[in-house]
C-alpha cells in the first residue's frame, strides 16, 4: 500500500500530493508565465519548441485513449449482444459482467482522453503566449541591434571627425611655424651675372675687338649693369677657357 505525501500549497491554500505537483511541473513547466522573467528570443524559441512537443505528446495520448475508449465500448456492446443471444443463464451473467467491465474501462479511458485533451489545449494556449512574447523579444532585439549599429556609426563618425580636426590642427601649426621661421630669415643677396667672352680669329675676319667694344657698351648702358661682370679673353686658347671657367 502506497501512502501519498500531502503538501500544503501556500499559494492556493489547498492540500496537494507530490504526484499532483510533479504532474503540474511536467506539463506547465517553470514559471515562465511571470512577466518579470525577461528572456531572449533564443530562449523563447526553445520554450516554444518544448511546449509544442508537450502538446503533440498530449494530443497523441488523448488519441490513444479515445481509440481505447472506442474499442472498450465496442467490446462491451459485443459482450451484451452475446449475453442476449445465449440461452445459458451463467453465460449471460458472465457476458453481462464482462460488458460492465468493458464499459467501466471505456469510461476510464474516456476520462483519461479528456484529461490529456485538456492538457493539450493548455499547452496550445501557452504556445500562443510564448509565440507572442517571442515576437516581442525579436522586435526588441532587432531594435537593440539597430541602436547598437547607430551608436557604432556615431562613434566611427566622431572618431573620423576628431582625426580630421587633429590633422587640420597639425597642418595649421606647421604653417604657422613655417611662416614664423620665414619672417626671421634674411633677404637673399643678389648674385652677379658673370659672363666669359672668348674670341679667336686666325685671319682677323671676325673683328673681335670691335665686337667686344659693342658688347661692353651695351652692358654699361643696361639698367642692372652693376650686377654684370664681363670677362674677355681675346685670342683665347684652351688654357684661357679652362682658367675662365
Amino acid at each position: 500500500m502506497t501512502i501519498p505525501i500531502v503538501i500544503s500549497d501556500e499559494m492556493s491554500g489547498t492540500l496537494r500530493t507530490v504526484s499532483d505537483i510533479e504532474s503540474d511541473t511536467l506539463w506547465r513547466g517553470p514559471s515562465w508565465i511571470d512577466e518579470r522573467n525577461v528572456m531572449s528570443a533564443t530562449q523563447y524559441r526553445g520554450q516554444l519548441e518544448r511546449k509544442r512537443k508537450q502538446r503533440l505528446d498530449a494530443e497523441k495520448k488523448a488519441n490513444e485513449y479515445r481509440a481505447k475508449e472506442s474499442k472498450k465500448r465496442a467490446d462491451a456492446a459485443a459482450a451484451r449482444q452475446a449475453a442476449m443471444k445465449t440461452t445459458s443463464q451463467s453465460t449471460a451473467r458472465s457476458k453481462t459482467r464482462e460488458a460492465e467491465r468493458r464499459e467501466d474501462e471505456a469510461k476510464s479511458a474516456g476520462a483519461e482522453a479528456s484529461r490529456w485533451a485538456a492538457r493539450a489545449a493548455g499547452c496550445s494556449r501557452e504556445e500562443a503566449t510564448i509565440a507572442t512574447r517571442l515576437a516581442k523579444a525579436e522586435q526588441s532585439e532587432a531594435a537593440a541591434a539597430e541602436r547598437a549599429r547607430k551608436r557604432e556609426q556615431q562613434q566611427i563618425t566622431r572618431a573620423a571627425a576628431a582625426q580630421q580636426a587633429a590633422l587640420s590642427a597639425r597642418l595649421s601649426q606647421a604653417e604657422t611655424a613655417v611662416e614664423r621661421i620665414g619672417r626671421r630669415l634674411p633677404d637673399p643677396r643678389p648674385e652677379k651675372l658673370r659672363i666669359l667672352m672668348l674670341g679667336a680669329s686666325a685671319d682677323g675676319g671676325l673683328r673681335v675687338g670691335r665686337e667686344q667694344k659693342r658688347i661692353r657698351a651695351a652692358i654699361e648702358t643696361a639698367l642692372h649693369r652693376d650686377y654684370v661682370e664681363l670677362h674677355v679673353r681675346p685670342a683665347a686658347t684652351t688654357e684661357d677657357l679652362l682658367d675662365g671657367m
